[in-house]
C-alpha cells in the first residue's frame, strides 16, 4: 500500500531575475510563495522494464525497488526546518548549456526555491566537463555541505564509479546525499538516432557496414559514449564514439552539420531541443531504443535493445547499464548533510515537481517527468553497487578496449566585431565583409580570451570589441577570442 502525505502551503507568483555564478554560466531564480499540494505521486512502471531483469543479478529486486516505493513522498512534519532566509542556493548542471540535462536542472532551479524554507534565490550554474564527473566531483569533496549547494550530472555516474577502474570518477555513490531524480523513463525510450543521407536503415546495415559510423559524444562514464561501446559489443555493430563535445547543443549540431553520423539521445531531449528531427523533414532516423521494455509508438519501426539481444548474458550487461534510467535526471548533494536540511531538500524537491507552475512549464517546455523522491533514489543506488562484481568487470573490460578517439575540431577563423553580449555566454559576431552578424557562445575553461595580448577571462569581452575568432560555424562554441579594445 502506498501512502500519500498532502501539505498545503500558501504561496504567491514567481519571477525571475538574471545573475551569474562564479567561474560558470548562471541564472538566479527568486521565488515568492502561492499555493500547491505536495508529494502526490503515481507508481508506474511495472510493464516497463521489471520483465526484463534478471534474478541472477538481483536486478529484479533493484527495478521492484525503484517501481513499487516511487509513492513514497514527502511528509508532514511540526519540527523545526532550517531556514535558508537570505541565502542563494545553488544548483550545478553538468553540462554545457541546451541539452537535456541542462534544461531539467534550470526547471528545478526555477521552482524549488518557493518550497524551500526563507525562500531562497536559486542560481543554476553550469559547470560541463569529463562528461559531468567534474560536477560530481565537486560536489563530493569540494561542495559546502550546508544544503546550499546541490546538482545533476550524468545517470549514469554510479555505474562507473562502482566499477571501480575509472581515475574520472573520485567518489563514493553511496556518501551522496540523493535529492531526488526528475525522470524515472515513463514513457521515455534512449534513442540511437543516424543520419538519413548516412545510407544506414537498421541495425543489420550498422553491422554490416565496412567504415565505422562516428558517433557524437562527451566523454567515458557518459551514457551518449558508453552504451554504443557496449552495444558495439554485443550487437557487432560498427560503431565509433567521437568523444570530446562540451555536451548540450554541441551534439546535436555535430550531427546536424554531418560531423557526425550518429547519437544517442533521451527522446524527451529532442523533443524539447531538436523538434524538427521528428517531424516528416527529420534529417535523421531512429534505428533502436534503449531502456524501455518496449517500442514508444511514436517509433514503431524502431526495435529495443532487448529485442535483438538473445544472449543471457549480454542481456543481463545491458540490463545493468538500463537500471540508471530509472533515475534518468538525478540531482544529488554533498555527503554529510544533517537529516533535516536533507529532508527539506528532497521534500522541496517533490514539492517543485507536484506544483502546477512546474506542471505547466513543463509541459509548455515538452519535458517528460516522473519524479521520484531522494530516499528511493538512494536505495536504488545501494543496489546498484551490489550487482555481481561480474558485470562490472565486464563492463570495465568493453571500455578499456573502447576504441573512441577525440574528435578533432575543425575551425573556422574569422576576424569582425563583437556587436552583442548575451546570457549565457552568448554573443553575436558580425564577421567582416558579411552584412549579418552570426551566433556564437563562450564556455568555461573551454574558451580561450585575450585582449590586447593579455589573458582575461570571458566575462570581460564587450561589445565593440574587433576580434579574430576561432569556432566551428554559426552557433557553435568559440575556442578562442583575440581581442583588441
Amino acid at each position: 500500500m502506498i501512502t500519500v502525505n498532502l501539505k498545503v502551503i500558501r504561496e504567491k507568483p514567481d519571477h525571475t531575475v538574471a545573475g551569474h555564478g562564479s567561474g560558470a554560466t548562471a541564472t538566479c531564480y527568486s521565488k515568492e510563495p502561492r499555493d500547491r499540494v505536495a508529494g502526490i505521486f503515481i507508481q508506474h512502471r511495472e510493464t516497463v522494464m521489471i520483465s526484463n531483469f534478471s534474478t541472477r543479478h538481483g536486478l529484479v529486486a533493484l527495478a521492484a525497488a525503484a517501481v513499487l516505493t516511487m509513492g513514497a513522498g514527502v511528509s508532514g512534519s511540526a519540527e523545526a526546518a532550517p531556514d535558508f532566509k537570505g541565502k542563494t542556493i545553488r544548483v550545478i548542471i553538468g553540462y554545457a548549456a541546451g541539452g537535456g540535462y541542462d534544461r531539467y536542472g534550470r526547471q528545478v532551479a526555477r521552482h524549488i526555491g518557493r518550497h524551500l524554507p526563507g525562500k531562497p534565490t536559486v542560481v543554476a550554474q553550469n559547470k560541463p566537463g569529463a562528461g559531468s564527473y567534474n560536477t560530481v566531483n565537486y560536489l563530493y569533496s569540494k561542495a559546502p555541505r550546508d544544503g546550499t549547494v546541490f546538482g545533476t550530472f550524468a545517470r549514469a555516474a554510479p555505474i562507473l564509479a562502482f566499477a571501480g577502474k575509472s581515475t574520472q570518477a573520485r567518489f563514493d555513490p553511496n556518501k551522496l546525499t540523493w535529492i531526488g531524480t526528475s525522470s524515472s523513463y515513463k514513457g521515455e525510450s534512449y534513442l540511437m538516432v543516424v543520419r538519413k543521407d548516412s545510407g544506414i536503415m537498421t541495425i543489420a546495415d550498422m553491422q554490416k557496414a565496412t567504415k565505422p559510423l562516428n558517433f557524437a559524444a562527451t566523454s567515458f562514464g557518459s551514457d551518449g559514449t558508453d552504451v554504443p561501446i557496449v552495444l558495439r559489443e554485443i550487437l557487432g555493430i560498427n560503431v565509433q564514439p567521437l568523444r570530446g563535445y562540451p555536451g548540450g547543443n554541441t551534439l546535436y549540431l555535430a550531427v546536424e552539420r554531418g560531423e557526425a553520423q550518429a547519437r544517442m539521445v533521451g527522446y524527451a531531449s529532442m523533443k524539447t531541443a531538436m523538434p524538427h528531427w521528428l517531424s516528416d523533414k527529420s534529417p535523421i532516423r531512429v534505428v533502436l531504443q534503449f531502456a524501455t521494455a518496449k517500442r514508444l509508438p511514436e517509433f514503431p519501426d524502431a526495435p529495443t535493445a532487448m529485442e535483438i539481444v538473445k544472449n543471457e548474458a549480454d542481456r543481463d550487461l545491458l540490463r545493468l547499464l538500463e537500471a540508471p534510467f530509472f533515475m534518468a535526471r538525478p540531482f544529488a548533494a554533498p555527503p554529510g548533510l544533517a537529516a533535516d536540511v536533507t529532508k527539506v531538500l528532497r521534500d522541496a524537491f517533490m514539492a517543485a515537481h507536484a506544483d502546477p507552475q512546474y506542471k505547466a512549464e513543463a509541459k509548455r517546455f515538452n519535458l517528460i517527468t516522473s519524479p521520484v523522491h531522494g530516499a528511493e533514489v538512494q536505495k536504488l543506488v545501494a543496489r546498484l553497487g551490489k550487482m555481481d562484481r561480474k558485470l562490472y568487470d565486464r563492463y570495465t573490460a568493453i571500455l578499456k578496449d573502447a576504441k573512441s578517439p577525440m574528435r578533432r575540431v575543425k575551425w573556422q577563423v574569422v576576424t569582425g566585431t563583437i556587436t552583442k553580449i548575451g546570457k549565457k555566454g552568448k554573443f553575436r559576431f558580425k564577421i567582416a565583409g558579411q552584412s549579418k552578424a552570426v551566433k556564437s557562445r563562450t564556455k568555461g575553461r573551454y574558451t580561450k580570451v585575450k585582449v590586447n595580448g593579455k589573458k582575461i577571462s570571458r566575462k570581460k569581452i564587450a561589445a565593440g570589441m574587433k576580434c579574430k575568432m576561432w569556432y566551428e560555424g554559426p552557433g557553435s562554441y568559440a575556442g578562442r577570442l583575440d581581442c583588441t579594445k
